[in-house]
């Protein structure tokens, strides 16, 4: 395994949108990456207009399963991680628990993917 080290914020932005048929899908998540004692912890700051309560845990879910088994960082162990929520969009009939579950991993991914990485160590 390897160890994230955060040194400076990164920013994320993931967006899901999916029209099919009648079925359709959106979630928008923004978040930074910023260092923390230790683990994962989280920082809601978003209002209920943007995001609503009802799918912050999914968005959470969204941000965990990308360490967990079988995702893109799964090697990766991050040492001390505040996940701050600042910002996102929803949309009344459309949104859902999978929508956001999907953006804020993706979010997670622009952020580690973002190459201004400098900010960002990894230890064996």
């Amino acid at each position: 395994m390897k160890k994230l080290i955060f040194q400076t914020p990164l920013r994320g932005e993931g967006s899901y949108v999916r029209q099919n048929g009648g079925l359709h899908r959106y979630g928008h998540v923004v978040l930074l990456l910023e260092p923390a004692l230790t683990g994962i912890s989280f920082s809601w700051e978003v209002s209920e207009k943007q995001i609503p309560e009802i799918f912050k845990e999914a968005v959470y879910r969204g941000v965990r399963c990308s360490f967990g088994p079988g995702a893109k960082f799964n090697n990766y162990i991050p040492d001390g991680l505040l996940v701050r929520i600042v910002d996102g969009s929803s949309h009344e009939n459309d949104s859902n628990e999978g929508s956001f579950e999907i953006a804020s991993a993706l979010a997670i991914s622009m952020a580690l993917a973002s190459e201004d990485v400098g900010s960002m160590t990894v230890a064996s």
